[in-house]
């Protein structure tokens, strides 16, 4: 009975340190995906980047039920005072081909994680905590683009935005849920921009 203690504590530690060990290879993996979201070797405090993607009649044709005609993301992440990764959010601009004019959308996601369903690796998943709805955002493969995965995201138009009878709910649909978007220069995403600071923010270095 006198050795129930000590295997005990060993069986402790043992987790702990398997423990660590995940925490070191989940921050690795944050980090990885935040160079490879930025395209860069040393990720600073800021960094945005653009993706995009414009459907044409050829492939709407064989997706009768996709109602995206365009979309844009530009996804900015800063890294807060007291914080050891990157907060994400997103801009979002889309166009409809049964809808006129450009709609937009924009949340603030907090950090990536380490999916639980191992092959899905790192992402960033933005939601407002209520049940359903969010759009999940990860990382191609070959880092030139990201997947976008839409369950609901609100829209509104760009040149309304109090225009409540023009807001609706893009819903992932059958072919309006998963998105691959291609990086592009951060010049595309200039229209989803309208605070001047976050212009300055999207100039070179």
């Amino acid at each position: 009975m006198r050795k129930t203690p000590i295997l005990l504590a060993a069986w402790l530690s043992l987790l702990a340190s398997a423990a660590f060990g995940q925490s070191v290879r989940d921050a690795a993996k944050i980090d990885d995906f935040a160079r490879r979201m930025f395209a860069t070797n040393s990720f600073d405090q800021t960094a945005v980047a653009c993706f995009v993607r414009t459907y044409d009649a050829t492939h709407l044709a064989r997706h009768r039920k996709q109602t995206v005609s365009a979309m844009k993301m530009l996804v900015a992440a800063e890294t807060l005072e007291g914080d050891t990764s990157p907060s994400y959010s997103y801009k979002l601009g889309v166009n409809f081909r049964n809808r006129k004019g450009d709609y937009v959308s924009n949340f603030n996601c907090g950090h990536a994680r380490v999916s639980e369903v191992k092959r899905e690796g790192v992402q960033v998943s933005c939601h407002d905590g209520c049940e359903g709805g969010g759009v999940v955002i990860a990382v191609a493969p070959d880092s030139k683009a990201i997947i976008v995965k839409i369950d609901s995201v609100a829209v509104w138009l760009a040149d309304k935005p109090d225009d409540e009878s023009a807001q609706f709910a893009l819903n992932g649909g059958a072919d309006d849920r998963v998105f691959r978007l291609e990086r592009v220069d951060n010049e595309s995403c200039k229209s989803l921009i309208k605070d001047g600071d976050e212009v300055a923010a999207m100039q070179p270095k």
